[in-house]
């Protein structure tokens, strides 16, 4: 698949917590989609994401597998923070913020700047267990 046909096929889909399907999907699960679908690596997922830990609980579970860049890189991601909390996780395509958001119901595009805004801070990694 694409990156063009994935955001095709995930762009207006609803959130819902702990759900990772073309159907349905929060953050995380949009972020193991992408990288199933179009990168074809199999990232590590953590049993406690379908037992709804939560986001904090499941950020520690998984970070280990991720490594740190100053900059956003494409297929990479972002993490938000609220105060020193990581609290939201999304994909940097193209220099823009692919990610699912609960309150706003559905996948959405944003610049980096929006996300910016609405986060303490951001944090940005690329998938380091290959």
């Amino acid at each position: 698949m694409t990156t063009q046909d994935f955001l095709d096929k995930t762009i207006g889909k609803p959130w819902k917590n702990r759900s990772c399907t073309f159907d349905t999907m929060d953050c995380w699960g949009l972020v193991v989609l992408y990288y199933r679908h179009v990168l074809g690596i199999e990232i590590h997922h953590d049993a406690g994401y379908e037992s709804e830990t939560d986001f904090v609980t499941c950020y520690k579970n998984e970070v280990e597998f991720w490594e740190k860049v100053n900059q956003p890189e494409n297929n990479g991601i972002f993490i938000g923070y609220i105060g020193s909390k990581p609290a939201h996780i999304g994909l940097i395509i193209d220099g823009n913020a692919l990610h699912s958001r609960g309150e706003n119901g559905s996948v959405r595009m944003d610049r980096l700047i929006v996300l910016e805004r609405k986060f303490t801070k951001l944090e940005f990694m690329k998938y380091a267990n290959n």
